[in-house]
Formats: structure tokens, sequence, C-alpha cells
């Protein structure tokens, strides 16, 4: 077994023996696995002395805020049929927030964005339109009440950014001399307009424009293909001279640069890593002084460039060891806010005092899970059959060896997304069944180079498919997994590639399970990108042009291939799906029926791309989980 345990001593120190010694310990049900988190999110006031959560009271996640002294709680906002999502302290008394639709996804604009004092009064409607996230803009230091925001262009639109007034709800568009195809805006610590990145019609070149100071002109940085940048913008330092870029390392991984504007490139390498993107800056609140970077290693860690963060970094990490401790940095000397983690633990957050230098527990995202009853997620490395290197994580079933076990492959979205180390309800759901989980990062998953990521170029069902193949034969050749257990199982893209698996390897998988995942390629190229240029440039450049890849399309179309599976399938689509909308999963079920498959189908009437509805969920796992005990038991 040594060559086995070298294999998965990346992520923790917890090796295969210990796992396969430890206590077996009872599955978590799924009411505790997939019900709604108590709470969502917490943002701590400028002062430290608030904290806004989202939190679950009844049936709808409401803004609640909480003085943190006395631990009093106010219920401040609440909707009967919208969800609070994001929110923002703009100063120590308000908060700007959005809401998403009961039956949307995390990026429905359903409600538009709102603002109200942390007691409940002075509530305001902002706006209706634009993208959640993209709308929560950053405090102005002359109005404490305003805020820096971008209207999002919307079907060829030009950006334009905005001072907003909070409590008027008054949008006053910022001056700045430019002419252009705005898409993106940058503003230094002064909120000047500095870098404005522009595109052609169909956003297939962008141009980078940068401003040296208040009446200047504007000049051209570079001009680059969108799929090919030679970098990208990301921040100024609060010294408002130092710009922050984003470009390739020699490890063809995106790492962090200072600009050089006498040479005209990325200069000084502020950080990187040989096996990640590095990509994300911390910055502290009030100064926006930079203080570090984020990094989705295995396990995440932030490197922080600020001596006296690394040192309180430090003093946390040794007093919640075996977790990712992700602080928040804070006004001088306020408290911060930290939310610690694992793949066992699905977060506890805790307030730190710089001052009297102590650690208070504040609340548990997800209270009633037991995380001594939870499997360890581990990173896992191996080589696909072109060569190109593959991360994956692996679960394995509590207090089971790690020999000839079943094994479910579970496939994120996107594609073009990734996976995470941390806590997973679907993960630990499917190990405490007992089943190894293996989650293979093929290529296209987003986070591990640009090589990576153009390697899945019209590519679905083909190379992208194998890599999904090669990591089981991995684990299958080591003797971890029984090649005769072996099930397959995703939603969106992963439901997509669960059906092509069906289709491409009927031998290897002994079940699929496809949530909400596209059949026919066809489909993809939908209204809106027949519409929009853009759109259609986009999905030419990374699915393919299906007007010049029909037969490759044909081929890699599950549902034109129902005859080929032999593997029992359980399908769930939702009935107002616009992204994979219905016709995907009602195709691929009559092909199935006429060549008489073994099947099960399910349509959620009211669910769109994603399952918002908590019984709805619920019901879809108790389903997923009597599917598996019955075509692939674990025992």
């Amino acid at each position: 077994m040594a060559s086995v345990l070298a294999r998965f001593v990346r992520v923790a120190s917890t090796t295969l023996i210990a796992l396969a010694t430890g206590a077996a310990c009872a599955q978590s049900s799924v009411d505790d696995l997939f019900k709604s988190p108590k709470f969502n999110l917490a943002r701590l006031s400028p002062n430290g002395k608030y904290l806004a959560t989202t939190t679950k009271i009844g049936e709808r996640v409401q803004l609640a805020v909480v003085e943190v002294a006395t631990s009093v709680a106010k219920n401040v906002v609440g909707y009967e049929n919208l969800d609070v999502a994001h929110i923002q302290w703009i100063n120590d008394d308000r908060i700007v927030y959005d809401v998403v639709n009961i039956e949307g996804e995390q990026t429905s604009t359903a409600g538009g964005l709102f603002a109200v004092n942390r007691d409940g009064t002075h509530f305001k409607m902002l706006t209706r339109f634009g993208h959640p996230g993209a709308l929560l803009g950053r405090s102005m230091n002359d109005d404490p009440n305003s805020i820096l925001i971008v209207g999002v262009p919307k079907n060829g639109d030009t950006a334009l950014p905005y001072r907003l007034d909070t409590l008027t709800a008054r949008w006053r568009p910022i001056d700045f001399d430019f002419d252009g195809f705005a898409q993106y805006f940058l503003f230094d610590a002064l909120n000047v307009v500095r870098v404005v990145v522009t595109s052609n019609g169909e956003q297939s070149r962008e141009t980078v424009w940068y401003l040296d100071g208040v009446g200047q002109a504007w000049r051209k940085l570079i001009e680059q293909p969108t799929y090919d940048q030679k970098f990208s913008v990301l921040a100024f330092d609060n010294d408002n001279k130092t710009l922050f870029v984003v470009a390739q390392t020699e490890d063809g991984r995106d790492g962090i640069y200072k600009y050089d504007f006498a040479k005209n490139q990325p200069g000084e390498l502020v950080a990187s890593d040989k096996t990640v993107d590095v990509n994300s800056l911390v910055s502290a609140p009030d100064t926006l002084k930079v203080l570090g970077v984020r990094m989705q290693t295995e396990p995440p860690r932030t490197l922080w460039f600020d001596s006296s963060m690394a040192a309180i970094q430090e003093g946390i990490d040794r007093a919640l060891p075996g977790a990712v401790n992700q602080i928040s940095p804070s006004n001088a000397k306020a408290p911060m806010l930290v939310f610690s983690y694992s793949s066992t633990n699905p977060g506890h957050y805790y307030l730190f005092d710089p001052v009297e230098r102590k650690l208070k527990n504040l609340f548990a995202v997800r209270p009633w899970i037991d995380s001594s009853k939870m499997s360890t997620q581990l990173a896992y490395d191996y080589v696909a059959r072109d060569g190109l290197p593959i991360m994956a994580y692996v679960t394995l079933p509590k207090g089971r060896a790690a020999k000839a076990l079943p094994m479910v492959v579970l496939l994120h979205g996107g594609p073009w997304a990734r996976d995470h180390w941390g806590f997973d309800p679907e993960v630990q759901f499917l190990a405490g069944l007992g089943y190894v989980v293996l989650q293979p990062q093929f290529r296209g998953s987003s986070g591990f180079g640009a090589a990576h990521l153009k390697k899945s170029f019209g590519q679905w069902g083909l190379s992208m498919q194998d890599d999904v193949t090669d990591g089981v034969t991995s684990l299958v050749k080591q003797g971890i997994v029984d090649p005769k257990r072996v099930c397959i199982m995703g939603a969106s893209y992963g439901g997509y590639a669960v059906m092509q698996g069906l289709v491409k390897d009927p031998d290897l998988y002994r079940c699929g399970v496809n949530l909400l995942g596209v059949t026919n390629l066809f489909y993809i190229s939908s209204e809106d990108s027949r519409r929009y240029r853009a759109a259609s440039y986009h999905r030419n450049q990374t699915l393919g042009d299906p007007d010049k890849l029909r037969d490759q399309f044909k081929a890699t179309s599950p549902s034109r291939h129902a005859d080929a599976i032999k593997a029992p399938v359980f399908m769930v689509y939702g009935g107002k799906d616009r992204r994979v909308p219905l016709i995907h999963g009602e195709e691929m079920r009559d092909g199935l029926k006429k060549f008489n498959k073994v099947y099960e189908y399910m349509e959620l009437e009211d669910e769109e791309h994603g399952i918002a509805d908590e019984k709805t969920r619920l019901r879809v796992f108790s389903g997923i989980e009597t599917f598996l005990k019955k075509y692939n038991p674990a025992q």
C-alpha cells in the first residue's frame, strides 16, 4: 500500500491507514446534509460592533443584525417569496443587499439592489437590474451613504460608472473623458477611473486603456484577443501608482505582478503557485492597501504581505488547528471576522480582537452537523492518457479499508468551473452511504492555468470525457475501487458527462445520476446565442462551432445514442430551466424508453437550473439514495 499512500498525502497528514482504521460512524441523514444552512453569510460593520448575517427564518433567508457586545439579534429585512443573498456594509449604520428569486439560482436578478439601516429604518430600493454580485459597489470616502457602482452592460450596451446615493436612490454618472465600448472599469483609492477595458462588438478582442492622472490623456496599454490575454488588470494599491495585474508565470499558471509602466508590461512577480492560478488580492477596507493574496491551493491559504496580518494568521491557526481560517481584514484596530472550515466542518464564524488578542466564538453555519461523522477529502494527482496532469479530490468512506470499494464519480458543472477543498454536502452524502467519491478536475476546469483550460475547447465528450475515465482507471488499478461497482453522477455539464460516459464507456459504469444535464449539443445554441454576436462567439470558441462540427456534435450528443447505454439512469430536470431547457431531459428520456432501457425520470415543475426549494432538494436526494442502494449497493 505504500505507493497508494504516497499519492494521498498532498492535502492532509491523515493517511489511508488512519482512515481505514478509524471507527465507522453512522451516516448523516439526507435532511441534515441538504437542508439549508442556518447561516449563509456574515459581514462585520466597519467599527466591528455589529454583525450582519443572512439567516434562515421560517422558509426564507432573511437579513439579521447582531450587536456583538450583547449578542442581541434583530431581524431587519425578510420577504415572503425572496431570499436575501449578498450583503455589504457601506458605513456603520447602513447595509446594501440584493435578493434572489425563490425559483432561481444565485445569479438570478429577481429583486435588484436595496439599502436599509441596521435597525430596519430608511429602507430604499436602489435598482431592479444587473447581476447581483456586480451591483454591490464600494463605499465612497467623501460620502458615507453613497457607493461606487458600475451599470452592467446588457445586450451589447456599454458599461457606465455611477455614484449611487443609497438614501435617495439617486444615480449620478461619473464623468470621464473616454470614448469606446467599455466593459470594465478600475478605480484607484481616490475613486478615480484609471483603467478602462473595451471590447469589439463580438467580444473577441479587448483593449486596456490607462490614465496616468486627472487631466492626462488615455493611453493604450495593450490590445489582445479575449481568449489569449497577455495580462488582465486587477487592482490599484493605495498609493494610486502601483497597478496589480494577472499574467501567466513560467509554470503556466496565473500569477500576480506589479505592472511596469516604463516597459509597458507585467514587471515584478508578487505571488504565484506552481499548481494553481493566483489572482485574488486582499485589501484593507479603509485604506485599500493591498495586504495579501488568497490562494486556492490544497487546502486554500492566504499569503500575507503585511507582517501584522501574517502574525495574526499564525496565532489563529494555532488556536484553530486542522482548518482553513480565512480572516477578513478590518479597519485599523477594529475586530476581524474569521471563517474557519474544513472538508469535515461546514464552517464556523469567530471574532478576533486585535487589541485584546482574543478570539470570540460566534456561530456555526450548520450547527447540526457532527464533524466526527464526516469523511476527509484529499487531493489526488493522476495523469491523463495524453500526458496531461489532472488534480482530483478523493473522499474515502469513513471507517472502511481502502480496498475494492464501490465508487461514485461526482462531476462539477460549468464545465469552466472547478470543485474546491472544503465541506460538500453531496460528497458527504455519498461517502456516508459507503462510496469512494472521485471529483476529477478534468481539462477545462478553471484555476489550473490557461493551457489546462484551452485544452477543453471543442472537447466536450472527447478528451474531457477521457480525463474522467482515466481517473476511474487509476483508482481501479491501485485496488482502491472495485471496477464492477462504479457509478457516475453530476449536474449541468456534469450531467452531460454522466450521460456521455454511459454512452462512450457503457461497461465502465454500473449506474448514472444526471441532474439538469445537457444531452444534445445543438440545443446549446440558445436563443440568446443566436441573437447576440458576443454569446455566439463565446460558444464557438469554447464548445465549438455547430455548423463546422456537425458530425462531432452528433457523435457527442448522448440523446442521439440512447441505444448504447447499458446502465440504469436517474434523471432530474427543472420545468422552468432556461439554461438547460426541459427538452434535453425529455429527449433523453424518450430515447431510453424507445430502446427499453432502465431509467427513472423526475421533472421539477417549478425549478430552474438548480434545486432551490429545500423540500424538493430533500426529495431528490432521497430518490438518489434509493436508486444507488438498488443499483450499486455499497455493502
